[in-house]
C-alpha cells in the first residue's frame, strides 16, 4: 500500500467518520447488532461518500495545475454538489454536464450546484454511460483550453474510475481499525452502488486489511451483471494504481439490482419506508434514491435468511439527504400511510 500515500491528495474529509450503534434500528431490522458507518459526515458541503474520492481527484487536478473541473452526473447528483463546493474551496471553476433540463426547479442538490455558481450544461439523456456525454465534456475541455485555461476532466464511470476507487481504500482501512479497536466482528457490509467506485474501493481495502466479510451492494441504476463487471474493472484499475497484485475474486463482488424500482432517481415504497423508519427509530436521515434502496436490500437479506438474527451488520451511510427535499411529496405520502 506504499503507493497509496505517494498519490497527490488534498484534505477534505474530517476523519474518522463515526461508526455508530443503532440499537432501535437493529431491533426493527431483526439483527443482533447494526453499526452505521457515517460517511454522510465527511464534512464538505453536507458530506457523503464522494468526498473521499475527491481528495484524490482534486489532488491530481491540482498537481496538474488545473484551474477548471469538468464532470458529469444527473441533475440531483450528490457528487456534483460536492464537486461544485470543492472547486470553490480550491479557487477553481466547475463546469457540469448535467443529465436533465434547464427548467428544473432549484431544489435539493441542484439548488446547491447553482448556489456554488457552477457552470451547468444540460444534456437530455438518462444514460450515465452515453458517448454523447463524454463528447460534450471533450468539447468543453477544448473551449477551456482555447481560452487559455487548464481543464481536468472527471467521469466516475469511465476514465476516472480507477482513481475514484482508490479513494475508498483508506475508508476501508479506517473501518477495519474501528472494528478491531472495539473488538467487533462484522458479518456483512451493505451499501448503495451508483458508479461502483465506493463499493470497489471498500471491498479492495477490506481485503487488503485482512477482513473477509461479505459486502453487498444495492445498485440504484444499473443491471447487476453489468455493474459487477464494471466494479471488477474498477478494482483492477485501482490495483494497478496501487501496485497491488489481484486480491479480489470475481465471485466476491455481490451486487443486487432487485431494488432499483422503476429507474434511477425514482423512489420505491420500500425506500420511502426506509427513510421513515430510520428517522423515527434513530433520528437518522436516509434518502429514497440511494441509502433507502440499500436499506431495502438489507431488509430483504434478513427476510430471506441470508443475514441471520445473530449477525452484526455494518451499513455504510453514503449520504444524500438533500434528495429528501426533492422527494418531499412522496415521503409525506409514505408518512401519512404509516399513521
Amino acid at each position: 500500500m506504499r503507493n497509496l500515500w505517494s498519490l497527490p491528495r488534498v484534505p477534505l474529509v474530517r476523519t474518522p467518520t463515526p461508526l455508530e450503534d443503532a440499537p432501535r434500528l437493529a431491533a426493527a431490522l431483526g439483527v443482533r447488532r447494526l453499526l452505521i458507518k457515517r460517511e454522510d459526515l465527511t464534512d464538505l458541503a453536507l458530506g457523503g461518500n464522494k468526498v473521499r474520492k475527491l481528495e484524490f481527484l482534486f489532488g491530481e487536478a491540482l498537481a496538474r495545475k488545473a484551474d477548471t473541473i469538468i464532470t458529469t452526473a444527473s441533475a440531483h447528483s450528490n457528487f456534483l454538489r460536492i464537486v461544485s463546493a470543492g472547486a470553490r474551496r480550491f479557487g477553481m471553476r466547475a463546469i457540469l454536464v448535467v443529465r436533465g433540463r434547464a427548467d428544473l426547479p432549484s431544489e435539493g442538490n441542484l439548488l446547491l450546484m447553482r448556489l456554488f455558481a457552477a457552470e451547468i450544461h444540460y444534456l437530455e439523456t438518462e444514460d450515465p454511460y452515453a458517448d454523447s456525454t463524454i463528447a460534450r465534456m471533450r468539447g468543453l475541455e477544448q473551449e477551456v483550453k482555447d481560452r487559455g485555461g487548464h481543464p481536468y476532466l472527471i467521469h466516475l464511470a469511465a476514465f476516472s474510475a480507477g482513481l475514484a476507487t482508490v479513494g475508498y481504500v483508506p475508508a476501508a482501512q479506517e473501518l477495519a481499525a474501528q472494528l478491531r479497536e472495539r473488538e467487533l466482528r462484522c458479518d456483512r457490509v451493505v451499501l448503495a452502488v451508483g458508479s461502483g467506485g465506493t463499493y470497489g474501493g471498500l471491498l479492495l481495502g477490506l481485503r487488503a486489511a485482512g477482513i473477509a466479510t461479505r459486502v453487498l451492494g444495492a445498485s440504484v441504476n444499473t443491471a447487476a451483471e453489468e455493474m459487477r463487471w464494471r466494479v471488477r474493472d474498477q478494482i483492477r484499475a485501482a490495483e494497478d494504481i496501487l501496485g497491488l497484485p489481484p486480491s479480489v475474486r470475481d465471485d466476491e463482488i455481490e451486487i443486487t439490482d432487485a431494488h432499483v424500482g422503476p429507474g434511477y432517481g425514482i423512489s420505491t415504497a420500500d425506500s420511502l419506508h426506509a427513510v421513515a423508519l430510520a428517522a423515527r427509530t434513530e433520528g437518522l436521515l436516509l434518502d429514497p434514491i440511494y441509502t433507502g434502496k440499500a436499506w431495502a436490500a438489507l431488509a430483504h437479506e434478513v427476510r430471506t435468511g441470508a443475514v441471520t438474527p445473530s449477525d452484526t451488520v455494518v451499513f455504510l451511510h453514503t449520504g444524500g439527504a438533500p434528495n429528501d427535499f426533492v422527494h418531499g411529496r412522496e415521503i409525506s405520502g409514505a408518512l401519512a400511510a404509516a399513521t
